[in-house]
């Protein structure tokens, strides 16, 4: 099992997105803004294969047009808007791309965990692509990236093309077989919706050794209850709040 750095408390999701753009660039500077030392993003490719960081398989949430980020290449998604449709002060906000997003977070000094989102039947491509381009140009100051995803396919994938990166399993709930799984996939922490997070659930991952992280917490009660559970790391949308939720509860 690849060894993993301490997590924070809390992570970023998205960025600050409940502040600024998911996804983007200033999304990122207002995370750091507001004390988070860690982010959290996505990653998929363009129809050129170039990473790009976008979250649906769409612009129709963010871009407001209803192309699909891997049928259009980076020259053409580098033009989209992803500030607008949320608020019209953010008219200009563009969809990065992954070497934007990791030239900014070297500059802010900002850690990450890399969610791969592959376009179906892209998973190994998107795995192999993104992370032999972090491998070569990961910012040598900041801690290795975590990497995670909902596709089996793309841990499997990470696993052969950057088995020294710390891997994270994500699941909307704890499934039966999970410990089977992350022990095959290398996992060092399990990633967890709250919504559907149990006591026992938490304390089975940190018993088991894992990092617990449990996403996208935007409710200060259920942060310090989660933390209480043993979670290591809070994902959220309100970087700001939360870090001041649980400044005094016990590490």
């Amino acid at each position: 099992m690849t060894a993993l750095p301490s997590l924070p408390p809390v992570i970023a999701h998205r960025g600050a997105s409940g502040h600024a753009p998911e996804n983007s660039l200033a999304a990122l500077d207002k995370a750091a803004a507001l004390g988070a030392t860690w982010v959290e993003f996505d990653v998929r490719l363009s129809a050129d294969a170039v990473p790009v960081v976008h979250h649906d398989k769409t612009l129709a949430r963010t871009g407001g047009r209803p192309d699909e980020v891997a049928a259009l290449a980076w020259s053409e998604l580098a033009q989209v808007d992803i500030g607008r449709t949320l608020n019209p002060a953010w008219t200009g906000e563009r969809l990065p791309c992954l070497a934007q997003v990791v030239e900014r977070l070297g500059a802010l000094g900002l850690g990450a965990n890399v969610e791969l989102k592959p376009h179906p039947g892209q998973a190994e491509e998107t795995a192999r692509i993104a992370l032999e381009w972090i491998g070569r140009h990961w910012p040598e100051h900041l801690p290795q990236p975590l990497i995670s995803s909902f596709s089996t396919p793309a841990l499997e994938a990470a696993a052969r093309v950057a088995p020294d990166l710390p891997r994270g399993y994500l699941a909307e709930r704890l499934p039966e077989n999970w410990a089977a799984e992350a022990a095959r996939l290398g996992c060092v922490s399990v990633h967890l919706g709250w919504e559907e997070l149990e006591q026992a659930a938490a304390e089975a991952v940190t018993s088991g050794g894992y990092r617990l992280a449990i996403w996208t917490v935007n409710d200060p009660e259920v942060a310090r209850r989660c933390r209480r559970w043993g979670a290591d790391s809070i994902i959220t949308d309100y970087p700001g709040q939360i870090i001041a939720a649980l400044k005094h509860e016990p590490a």
